[in-house]
């Protein structure tokens, strides 16, 4: 088994990975996408992608996703004919040493709720239960909502950055480092983009927009506690909807804690339906 490391992303290895990857899905009857974006990572010298090969033939990939030090969020799969051989054990040693270099001390294992291998694999690491991500996805067929002319929503620039930051802080408890660094890595992909919520020429709300070919995800959806509970979160949702889907080919989705009722069924109000759901489960190192 030969095992490659690296930092940066890139269309081959991307292509390769989605290629095991739906051998697995199909395999194992899961929905879910393995996260391949390195641009929110806090450091871009890190290496965050460990893959194993058998004959040249990729059997086993581990990626880590790192917005803060905080913590490495886990995702990994291993060829069904691969699996209790070692592969996904070598490629966590790996991932392990290099977290150490950093300081990060939590691993968060990221597993679809129906993955029967992957739950064995998590218990077998004695790892905790954390929490449940569900990915929801927006149902166009839904009963649309006309949304008033309270909210304009608008595609933000490098001028707004403040302002994001401030709603993040406010609405997340986020400090603002985090904040800031959320921001303006967004801000500087090439795929991605952040869509501002004004009422009376104000920014109360922000939500950021990634792209992955027909696919639309929506994430760091927020509005300033101010304006929290007046329908303000319900009208920039749909407003920024409506500008989504005039791409009929594109696929909207968001994702949600199971923990955030609030927000979960502000979702279902606008359309969005449960996909899939996530299970985290952190092991302090």
């Amino acid at each position: 088994m030969i095992i490659k490391e690296f930092s940066e992303l890139n269309e081959e290895l991307i292509n390769s990975i989605r290629i095991l990857e739906n051998v697995c899905k199909e395999h194992d009857g899961l929905n879910g996408d393995m996260f391949l974006d390195n641009s929110l990572n806090f450091n871009k010298d890190i290496k965050n992608l460990f893959m194993a090969y058998e004959d040249d033939i990729l059997v086993s990939v581990l990626y880590m996703f790192l917005p803060t030090k905080a913590e490495a969020e886990i995702s990994a799969y291993t060829h069904p004919k691969y699996r209790n051989k070692g592969c996904f054990k070598a490629l966590l040693h790996r991932a392990s040493e290099e977290t150490k270099k950093y300081g990060i001390k939590d691993l968060l294992f990221v597993c679809e709720s129906q993955s029967k291998d992957g739950k064995e694999t998590i218990k077998n690491l004695k790892a905790d239960y954390d929490f449940t991500e569900y990915l929801l996805k927006f149902n166009r067929d839904c009963k649309k909502i006309t949304p008033s002319d309270l909210i304009r929503i608008r595609k933000a620039s490098y001028d707004d950055a403040e302002k994001i930051i401030d709603v993040s802080v406010d609405a997340f408890d986020d400090s603002y480092e985090v904040a800031e660094s959320f921001a303006v890595k967004t801000l500087e992909a090439a795929d991605r983009e952040i869509y501002v919520a004004e009422l009376n020429n104000q920014i109360i709300g922000s939500c950021s927009v990634s792209y992955d070919g027909n696919d639309i995800f929506l994430f760091g959806f927020a509005i300033a506690k101010v304006n929290q509970g007046k329908g303000m979160g319900k009208e920039t949702l749909m407003k920024l909807i409506e500008v989504l889907c005039r791409d009929e080919s594109k696929n909207i989705f968001i994702e949600v804690d199971s923990g955030n009722d609030i927000a979960f069924n502000l979702y279902k109000k606008c359309g969005f339906e449960i996909k899939t759901a996530f299970e985290y489960h952190r092991k302090t190192m």
